[in-house]
């Protein structure tokens, strides 16, 4: 059963009718279409992501930063080997090359100064080094008196000894 409409509601009804056809006779069709096509225009992919979306985002994110830390704290604190630690060493190969005279040891106080003005006085160079156990070859003209030299400057040089190749 319908209720009888009442006659104030057919006179706002009627009102309301008038109102959008007159809105509608006052509106341009074209910029209504317009309108209708910028709304059924597909959004682009940065307006499409909406405050909602990012929440959804949290967790994973969180999870990854938890993970990425676990991992450096693990790497951070394995047990190291103290023979892995860096050590100054020659490529492979270094001791096969060159015309390497003399293997000498400088002592552990010796300055670069001091290292460079005992091989000039020795008439020796340096042609690879450090090596693994700390040691330095050298390249002399005359080896026996670069030997004598070198050992001469025992402040400087803790071991040196003749290499034959």
């Amino acid at each position: 059963m319908t209720d009888p409409i009442d006659p104030e509601d057919q006179r706002l009804r009627a009102m309301l009718r008038e109102a959008l056809d007159a809105e509608a006779a006052a509106m341009d069709p074209d910029a209504g279409l317009a309108q209708l096509h910028q709304r059924l225009r597909p959004l682009a992919w940065w307006r499409r992501l909406r405050w909602p979306t990012f929440p959804t985002l949290a967790p994973w994110a969180i999870t990854a930063l938890a993970s990425l830390c676990v991992a450096q704290a693990w790497m951070l604190w394995q047990p190291h080997d103290p023979a892995d630690q860096l050590q100054w060493r020659s490529l492979p190969g270094m001791e096969a090359q060159g015309t390497a005279t003399l293997r000498a040891r400088f002592a552990p106080g010796a300055t670069v100064e001091q290292m460079n003005t005992a091989l000039t006085q020795a008439g020796a160079s340096i042609v690879a080094g450090p090596l693994a156990d700390g040691s330095y070859l050298l390249d002399a003209a005359d080896p026996p008196a670069a030997l004598r030299s070198l050992q001469a400057n025992g402040a400087i040089v803790a071991t040196i000894e003749l290499r034959h190749p």
